[in-house]
This record gives C-alpha cells, structure tokens and sequence, in this order.
C-alpha cells in the first residue's frame, strides 16, 4: 500500500518536471539524419516528450513481453 502511495508521488513529480521543462524550452530544433540533406525544424519540448511518450510504451512492452514469457 505504502509503495503504491510513494510511487504515484514519484510519477506526480515527474510529471509536473516533464510539463515545467516542456514550457521552459520553446526553441526549435533542427533533426536531421547524416546520409539525407532533409532537416524537420520542431520545438524541443515536442522532442522531449515524444521521446518520453516513446520511452514509457517501449518500457510497457519490455514488461508485458518479459511477464507472458516468465508465466508459461
């Protein structure tokens, strides 16, 4: 019960982190692959988070996959 509590605390935190640092970086950023000449200008806080979103469904799966693999 306790670790449920202190773990929600955690994701709150990180949460209200995530969206203070997505405000405070509002610059464009420029990716661009080596071999391609092509660049996609968007703002850092869209990276961050897409890379966050990306980050957590990987993380999700690994743990799925690893759960069904153990149980049988």
């Amino acid at each position: 019960m306790f670790i449920k509590f202190i773990s929600k605390v955690i994701f709150i935190f990180l949460f209200f982190l995530v969206i203070s640092f997505s405000i405070a970086n509002s610059e464009t950023v420029a990716l661009g692959i080596w071999p391609f000449e092509n660049k996609i200008v968007i703002p850092l806080f869209f990276l961050t988070l897409v890379s966050l979103t990306l980050g957590i469904f990987i993380g999700l799966f690994i743990s799925i996959f690893s759960k069904i693999k153990n149980s049988n």
